[in-house]
């Protein structure tokens, strides 16, 4: 059974940032996911149809960054809210995932205005006890 990550929201004086745990790395980018979506105001959970998300980069961390800013431009351009995220692999610079969205119709959206993940203290790396962590600051 898959236990889920977490996440928490990390402060800083011009930026704010989210640190996310899991048993996996997918688990740790897919709590990420639920961190941004929840400062966006637009996490409804289970909502939505699901949209495919194929994000390359570099490396683990730059992917980081990448995912969390084409969901960002998803928001941003189809108005959409998000409804759950499944990271269904991170490796060899490749994510493929898919964000659950829907409308936001005259749902009303109170949350903090994000312009782009930064690689400021970024990071993405398995630990000790062989959690999986992400952590990643957003432009306000």
């Amino acid at each position: 059974m898959k236990r889920g990550g977490s996440f928490e929201i990390l402060e800083h004086t011009a930026d704010v940032g989210v640190e996310a745990a899991g048993d996996t790395c997918e688990e740790a980018f897919e709590a990420a996911a639920q961190g941004v979506a929840t400062l966006l105001g637009a996490w409804f959970p289970g909502e939505g149809e699901e949209r495919d998300v194929l994000v390359e980069a570099s490396d683990r961390d730059a992917l980081l960054v990448g995912w969390i800013d084409e969901l960002l431009f998803l928001h941003e351009s189809r108005d959409v809210v998000f409804g759950g995220f499944t990271v269904r692999r991170v490796d060899d610079g490749e994510l493929d995932g898919s964000a659950r969205t829907a409308p936001r119709g005259d749902r009303e959206v109170e949350g903090t205005a994000i312009k782009a993940a930064t690689f400021h203290r970024l990071r993405v790396a398995r630990e000790e006890d062989g959690t999986w962590r992400a952590r990643v600051y957003l432009d306000v």
